[in-house]
């Protein structure tokens, strides 16, 4: 496989060792824990060996399960919209086969939003929630308080703040890239109130171009290279340049809440349109599956459920750099020490974060939107015209694919 590190214990095997093969994704929030799980558990279960590659964040979001599951691995962290198509495919294992008994029930109830959810599809569960994201804001207090600000909780507190920003030679900033383009775009529908996803659109066409629209004027106050920025990408430069101060939408990493060499970053809740609060962030985050083609499942299984433990997640899972999936962890006192009261002063936006479909079609229409909606932001199209763009690909996915299932959505059109 292309574009991966490989970490972990390389001694001779024995008939009696289970050797585990994992691939997770390239920053420290994932391969910090993994990595450093690899002593802990051999000391939990000597007769298991587990070493991990990483591969890219792009490949992460963007990359074939397939591939993977024929490359002869037995574990993958991979990102919740996969889940369908695996389910559907067969890649990964129905987790509830193999976990004991009353162990779904555990992760729904301990879940960070729909976290745990996102991976139960047509009565199977397929991956446990290793990690926990969403779109939220981002600040670095510092430069608010030279610039004599403070973190706005309202949209339009946003643009005042830009306006003060300019006025002084800082400003605000965002991911802009084509992926994390679209991501904004419907976290500012979701958290507008707008529902997505229905039977007649994506998103409902005068709602639509108001979003992109706003989502444009917001581009338009940040640095140009924006555009071409992910969340890390942005996240480096807003702990680095003085110039910057403050970013509405970005996927949180609690890693950049702490020092590490660099300026650290308070994280907040995305800032509310209108009185419609902090619900309808896009959520993230990261599971842990097994690949059904693997030689030593219930060792994997056992593996996995050990990572998502609380009292793993809230200590040591959170000491290496990661960023946990159990809501004990995202609670817990020690937790928000270690990394900067990150997962408090967020949970909230985490709770309402919108859960997108996750029938197999999905994919292809998210990778195809994502230029479309860039294309809006850099000039190449109007908002308009690139809303009528993804509704009309939008329908085309839903006629391919009849039996997609839209979760909580009705079937009356936009």
């Amino acid at each position: 496989m292309k574009n991966t590190r490989v970490e972990g214990t390389t001694g001779a095997a024995t008939d009696a060792v289970a050797r585990l093969r994992g691939v997770g994704w390239d920053h420290v929030r994932c391969s910090g824990p993994l990595t450093a799980s690899i002593a802990r558990y051999r000391r939990v279960a000597p007769a298991v060996e587990v070493g991990w590659s990483y591969r890219s964040l792009h490949h992460f979001g963007e990359g074939a399960l397939d591939v993977l599951a024929r490359d002869g691995y037995d574990l993958v962290i991979f990102d919740h919209p996969f889940v369908g198509e695996a389910a559907a495919r067969g890649y990964l294992v129905d987790l509830s086969r193999h976990l004991p008994a009353g162990a779904v029930d555990r992760y729904l109830n301990d879940s960070v939003g729909a976290s745990a959810r996102s991976y139960l599809i047509d009565g199977g569960f397929y991956g446990l929630p290793i990690d926990a994201a969403a779109q939220v804001a981002a600040s670095r207090p510092d430069v608010l308080a030279a610039a004599g600000q403070h973190a706005p909780r309202t949209l339009d507190a946003v643009f005042r703040l830009a306006d003060a920003l300019k006025a002084q030679g800082r400003s605000i900033a965002l991911p802009l890239k084509p992926t994390d383009a679209l991501c904004c775009l419907i976290t500012l529908a979701g958290n507008a109130g707008h529902r997505l996803a229905r039977r007649g659109a994506f998103i409902a066409r005068d709602a639509g171009v108001d979003a992109l629209e706003t989502l444009r004027r917001l581009a338009d106050l940040c640095p140009s290279d924006c555009l071409l920025w992910n969340p890390i990408r942005c996240l480096d430069a807003l702990s680095r340049d003085d110039s910057l101060a403050y970013v509405p939408y970005t996927f949180g990493y609690s890693s950049y809440a702490r020092p590490n060499g660099r300026r650290p970053l308070a994280f907040h809740d995305i800032p509310a349109v209108a009185d419609h609060g902090v619900g309808g962030s896009l959520l993230g985050g990261a599971g842990i599956g097994v690949f059904a083609g693997s030689a030593q499942i219930d060792a994997a299984v056992a593996y996995a459920d050990w990572l998502c433990r609380p009292e793993n997640q809230a200590n040591w899972y959170v000491a290496s750099g990661g960023q946990p999936g159990s809501r004990a962890a995202w609670t817990a006192a020690g937790a928000n020490a270690m990394a900067g009261n990150f997962f408090a002063d967020t949970l909230h936006t985490h709770d309402g974060a919108y859960l997108r479909p996750r029938f197999p079609g999905f994919l292809d229409f998210f990778r195809a939107s994502t230029l479309t909606v860039h294309a809006a932001l850099t000039g190449d199209t109007t908002p308009a015209a690139a809303i009528d763009t993804l509704n009309t690909a939008w329908l085309r996915t839903l006629e391919a694919d009849p039996q997609a299932r839209l979760e909580g959505v009705d079937d009356e059109g936009a």
